[in-house]
Order: C-alpha cells, then structure tokens, then sequence
C-alpha cells in the first residue's frame, strides 16, 4: 500500500457523474430533460478527455442547476445506492486503509463527503469545490475560497499538498492522468469499471478494470 492512495470520485469512487445526475434529477420532469442530458453530459466528456479545460465545463454545467440545500440532502441518498460495485465489495480494505487515502475531484464536497463517511473518509481528506448559496438556500455558483478552486487543475493542487513518500493515483479522466504526468504521483491507474476513456488508457502505464485489480497489483 503506497503512503498516499489519491481517488477520483465521479465515475470512480461511484458510478456516474455525481454533478450531472444532481443537475438532471432537479430538471427530470423537464419536457426537455433528455436534450438536457445529452449536453451536459458532452460538456462532461470534453473535460474529462482533456478538450476543454476542466473548471470550465464545471462551470457551464452549474448554469443548469436549480437546487437548495433540501436537494443535496435527499441526492445524497441516490448517491450511496451507486457506489462503484468493487469498491462496495472491498470497503474493508478502504476502511484499514483510509487514513492514506484522499478523494481529490471535481465535484463537490457537499455531495462527496455523506457517501465517503461510511468508509471512515473524514471530510479534511476530501480535495473538491463548494457550493455557495444565496439567501434563500438556493446554490448560486461555486466557491472561489477551495484549494480546488484557487488550483486550476488536480495536478497543481496535489503539487500544493507536498506529499511525502509513495503516491498512486486512481481515476477515470485526464486530469487524474496529468497529475503522474507532471510527475505528482509515482503510478496512475486508470479506472474502467464504469466507463473506458481510451484516450486515457493510453495515457497511463496500467488499466484497472475494477479496485480488486489495483489490490492484487500492491499485494
């Protein structure tokens, strides 16, 4: 097990894209709500893929979310059903393991931290953008006052943390990648149990197709 065990959330961690299912479960009745998808989830895929820049399309998407605090509380729940099957199978590996272990990501710590709790992941060990909301409750935009936010991509803000010894790094899209890449992690594995970025794939030096992979490649 290396010192530092960084793990992507969105499509790694769970299941699907926790941002765009929040934005589309508060449009569902929406007569539009399936051309809806369709953009978003384009929007998604450019910055996972690394065609447009990351932040950016984080912030395209919030201008489709109409959502409170109410909203996170009761998503939240649809998000523990959809933990990543390995990972729900291995908890109590991630449990002994967890003081090692951050979730750096670009989602948001207000939808991460309910679902991560429950494998003994404190909140402190969570590196990924905030809501901020108006006077009424509503989410109004993202915050400018994370370490996310103030480092434009995940590689710059794991340079920021300074970690010491062995690092791996576990994820689905580029901005995982990038951080091996500029040389912030020792190995980058790139995650394919819920969806198969090829550009990604070549992008590492190993594919996992599920967390049993990565335990038997450490053991």
């Amino acid at each position: 097990m290396p010192d530092n065990l960084i793990i992507d959330f969105d499509s790694t961690f769970i299941s699907l894209e926790s941002l765009d299912e929040f934005i589309l479960n508060n449009i569902s009745n929406s007569a539009n709500s399936s051309e809806l998808r369709a953009k978003i989830e384009k929007i998604t895929n450019q910055g996972m893929e690394g065609i447009i820049d990351f932040n950016f399309s984080v912030n395209e998407r919030l201008k489709y979310l109409s959502a409170n605090t109410d909203s996170i509380k009761s998503f939240t729940k649809i998000l523990k059903k959809n933990i990543t099957n390995s990972f729900l199978s291995n908890k109590q590996f991630i449990i002994e393991n967890s003081h090692k272990i951050l979730i750096i990501s670009g989602g948001f710590t207000e939808l991460i931290a309910p679902v991560v709790r429950d494998f003994n992941i404190k909140k402190d060990q969570i590196y990924a953008n905030e809501f901020m909301f108006n006077k009424n409750g509503m989410i109004k935009t993202i915050s400018k006052k994370t370490l996310s936010y103030k480092h434009s991509t995940k590689a710059h803000l794991v340079k920021s943390l300074n970690l010491k010894g062995l690092t791996h790094i576990i994820g689905d899209g580029m901005t995982d990648c990038e951080v091996w890449r500029k040389g912030y992690a020792d190995e980058f594995y790139a995650f394919t149990e819920n969806i198969r970025r090829e550009v990604v794939v070549r992008c590492s030096r190993q594919a996992i197709n599920c967390l049993d992979d990565y335990i038997k490649i450490i053991s």
